[in-house]
């Protein structure tokens, strides 16, 4: 764009203003008809959070035309204004930083006397101005005047030729004090008359609480904060540190709100910290045991957690293990912190209540964290302790499983629990062979597949069973040493269409129930 416009000889910008010092640190050059500019609200008052100069890196990475504000750069209100001098080069310090040019408009605070008036006119050359750029207009009014927040009839008058005979696209209005607000009063009444019959947008400060309003098609706003006194509380109250992105465009313009700080840093995950961020979303810093018993459930049982910190930061750990399926712990609950690769034991005791035959899978809600920018983050995780029980099968005899709740799902976004569908499962043997059948209860079936895994003795043998009744026989020869084990794997699919449907394990692929014949 650089080159064409050098070759063009392209020159948007313009200003009647004839004073050697100017408003401005910088003049846009070398831009199409659409374009972008930053309007900066009122900075004042608050204490120095940083939130400006936040704004400034982020509107520089936006790289916009230019930036121009609605006034209130420095705090002002001095009797002398000797005290406003480091203000003033503070304020310019922090501006240097911004890598487009900065339009000012003066506010009560940069504008709180006549000698602070007569201060700025020194630094800026005027109180009021306007430009031009590419087919729009720009008004920047000086509200301040006479101590009443008025315009005067020179200011009035200035803006009057300005605008005699402008026929270009729009015409943007900056100024600090809201005088059209809430109706229009100060001067400024005659400034709104000249707009009517152009397409305009006005902006304003000062209240340091966020308004919008439409006026015959027109839109007018009255900024937050930009670091300025605010509590805060909102945007939904008008209460927020932001800045505003203007879009300049034929027709309406494109005007968006940015939360100062809400802008994603570049490099917000890079090989700096990629280790540290992998250690943050996985779970795999909390291990919990699998537990097999030689009957359905113990009364009591113990067993241990860990949680283990890999990286060289301090982490923050929690656990909580829910009471549920008969079952309480003790201890139910921890959190705490881990030194830099320090691995840390709990020792959890368990007791079951009466009616308890089958634990099975119990999620345990894990969280860790890590100081990042400045503030803790942290993640929720869910890590399954699984309890099983070898089972022994005599001949003429059923063992019956109702499974709600599968050891894995993958592809878990497209199964929407018990209601989506469950499996009841029935194991038997005659002297011939061993029976499995696999019951669905499913409220849709698309492509469904079910299959039995069986294993034993070294070797797989995969059968995939009919949906209507399930059921398969293994032939007993195939048992080595009275030992075996099953699995079923119910492929869930509701869509004929869907080409990832969810996968329900009864138990873990690698942990499938095991069996002893009798």
């Amino acid at each position: 764009m650089l080159l064409a416009c050098t070759l063009a000889g392209a020159q948007t910008f313009s200003s009647p203003l004839s004073t050697e010092k100017k408003p401005w640190t910088g003049v846009p050059t070398c831009q199409a008809d659409d374009y972008k500019f930053i309007v900066l609200p009122d900075k004042t008052g608050g204490s120095d959070t940083g939130a400006f100069e936040t704004a400034i890196q982020e509107i520089n990475r936006l790289a916009p035309a230019f930036v121009i504000n609605v006034g209130d750069l420095v705090e002002g209100f001095v009797s002398d204004v000797k005290y406003s001098e480091p203000q003033w080069a503070d304020m310019m310090q922090r501006l240097s930083k911004l890598e487009v040019p900065f339009f000012l408009c003066g506010g009560n605070h940069d504008l709180s006397s006549q000698a602070q008036t007569d201060d700025y006119i020194r630094r800026f050359g005027c109180t009021y101005y306007s430009f031009s750029f590419g087919p729009d207009l720009f008004l920047v009014l000086d509200t301040e005047e006479h101590s009443g927040r008025a315009i005067s009839e020179k200011q009035v008058e200035y803006f009057k030729n300005v605008m005699n005979g402008w026929n270009g696209r729009h015409i943007y209005v900056f100024m600090h004090d809201p005088l059209w607000y809430p109706q229009n009063h100060g001067g400024y009444e005659f400034i709104d008359s000249m707009l009517q019959g152009h397409q305009y947008t006005v902006f304003s400060g000062h209240t340091h609480m966020y308004y919008y309003e439409e006026r015959g098609g027109m839109e007018y706003y009255v900024v937050a904060t930009a670091g300025g006194d605010s509590e805060l509380r909102g945007a939904e109250v008008g209460e927020f540190d932001h800045y505003m992105m203007v879009s300049a465009r034929d027709g309406k313009p494109a005007i968006a709100n940015i939360p100062i700080g809400a802008m994603v840093a570049n490099d917000v995950v890079s090989n700096k910290n990629a280790a540290l961020v992998g250690a943050l979303l996985s779970s795999g810093f909390f291990k919990a045991p699998y537990l097999t018993f030689n009957q359905p459930v113990p009364e009591t049982f113990r067993f241990t957690l860990s949680a283990d910190n890999t990286t060289g930061e301090k982490m923050y750990y929690s656990f909580a293990l829910p009471e549920d399926k008969g079952i309480t712990f003790e201890p139910a609950c921890g959190e705490g912190t881990l030194d830099p690769h320090e691995t840390r034991t709990f020792t959890i005791n368990a007791k079951c209540g009466k009616g308890c035959k089958e634990v099975g899978r119990i999620p345990i809600a894990v969280t860790n964290g890590f100081e990042m920018n400045g503030s803790m983050k942290k993640v929720e995780h869910t890590v399954n302790l699984f309890t099983d029980y070898t089972r022994t099968l005599p001949l003429g005899c059923r063992d019956e499983i109702r499974c709600t709740d599968p050891y894995k799902i993958e592809e878990s976004w497209d199964y929407h629990g018990t209601d989506d569908g469950t499996f009841d499962i029935e194991v038997d043997h005659d002297k011939t062979c061993i029976r499995v059948a696999v019951f669905l209860h499913d409220d849709i079936r698309a492509t469904d597949k079910l299959y039995v895994i069986f294993q034993s003795g070294g070797q797989t043998k995969e059968y995939e069973c009919k949906l209507d009744d399930g059921v398969v026989h293994i032939p007993l020869k195939m048992v080595k040493d009275n030992k075996f084990t099953l699995n079923v794997k119910w492929i869930d699919n509701d869509d004929v269409k869907e080409l990832d449907p969810s996968v329900l394990w009864w138990r873990l692929p690698d942990k499938p129930a095991e069996y002893t014949l009798q």
